[in-house]
């Protein structure tokens, strides 16, 4: 039996954010109905960025293209928001319709310019999942969309971690900030020696998440240099156990991971590991539904945000989409099974 889609998203990039959900279409972050429809049928395509309602004065879809958002009711189409963005088909990928769902993901939670992981519940970008987010977006020709964001980043950390500095995100600042070519980025040359400051012995030290993780810090410092095309051979990765070695894949193979479990609570730590070595999953988490992508009971998610409309994923403390997931899942696929038309 098909799974019932609960509610679907339309703005993606830069567009307004609106929320359909039980036969009424919602503006963000006010709520304001703007349709309200007697549904007889309701059928969600979320492939295909598309929700087609049979009401009792005919058919309704509101549908999300390349150029906008359109409703289309009473023979008349009309555009509810537009603005370029590239939506690739990915047309001969075994996983097409999971790759577009997940791009969509990504793209919906692009708010006010920021690169968040879910605009529900985050009220600010995180360099983490902005940097994740980077690496779909330039394969997708989309990293416009987050260029006056980092152009406007004034601090080496997001301190979104109850104010921390956080050591990885100094790679991820300098990743971000090279992948968009702001290579005269003010930030650039006081991340560089924040991080050398920081180095003992070629390691970086710091916390991510309330505890050290020298391997995986130290390999974002790495990639963050060489996409600058700065000199990283003083850094040393260093023979210990780190629990996040496994969830950095963007260097190749390093070890197995020791816990393989999924995680349902943060799904992007399983997806991260099984990149790493390269090992294909159960088709099952390939079904093209939607959404995708969540997180559950994070430390620092206001779930409350939710309780407007979605009051079971607020006492659940479950937020969906997420960005770090459908990044991590999408980079997964398109490095493992190809990257489809584009």
């Amino acid at each position: 039996m098909t799974q019932k889609i609960p509610f679907f998203l339309f703005g993606m990039g830069d567009r307004p954010k609106l929320i359909y959900r039980d036969g009424v279409l919602y503006a963000y972050p006010t709520y304001e109905e703007l349709y309200r429809w007697q549904v007889r049928e309701e059928t969600v395509l979320p492939a295909e960025y598309t929700v087609i309602l049979a009401t009792e004065a005919g058919e309704v879809r509101v549908s999300e293209d390349a150029r906008g958002v359109w409703l289309t009711q009473g023979g008349e189409t009309r555009c509810l928001a537009a603005s370029a963005l590239r939506l690739p088909s990915f047309a001969g990928h075994p996983h097409r319709d999971v790759l577009r769902i997940l791009h969509h993901e990504i793209l919906i939670n692009i708010i006010d310019g920021q690169p968040v992981p879910n605009f529900f519940v985050y009220p600010k970008a995180w360099y983490r999942d902005g940097a994740m987010m980077a690496m779909v977006l330039e394969q997708t020709g989309n990293l416009h969309l987050i260029r006056d964001w980092a152009q406007s980043l004034d601090d080496l950390y997001d301190r979104n971690n109850k104010g921390n500095e956080e050591a990885d995100n100094l790679g991820q600042l300098l990743y971000i900030l090279a992948v968009l070519g702001l290579k005269d980025h003010p930030l650039i040359p006081a991340a560089i020696a924040e991080a050398n400051r920081r180095l003992e012995g070629g390691v970086l030290t710091g916390s991510t998440d309330y505890a050290p993780h020298p391997i995986y810090q130290t390999k974002w410092l790495k990639l963050g240099l060489e996409a600058l095309g700065e000199d990283s051979s003083h850094l040393r990765i260093p023979a210990v156990k780190d629990s996040y070695e496994a969830i950095f894949w963007m260097d190749g193979y390093t070890m197995p991971p020791a816990d393989d479990a999924y995680h349902a609570k943060y799904p992007y730590l399983w997806w991260a590991r099984k990149h790493t070595m390269r090992q294909e999953v159960d088709p099952v988490y390939f079904v093209p539904t939607y959404p995708i992508s969540s997180e559950t009971r994070a430390s620092e998610a206001d779930y409350e945000k939710l309780r407007r409309l979605f009051p079971d994923y607020a006492d659940e403390r479950h937020a969906a989409p997420h960005t770090w997931h459908a990044a991590e899942m999408f980079l997964y696929l398109t490095d493992l099974y190809g990257k489809g038309d584009r």
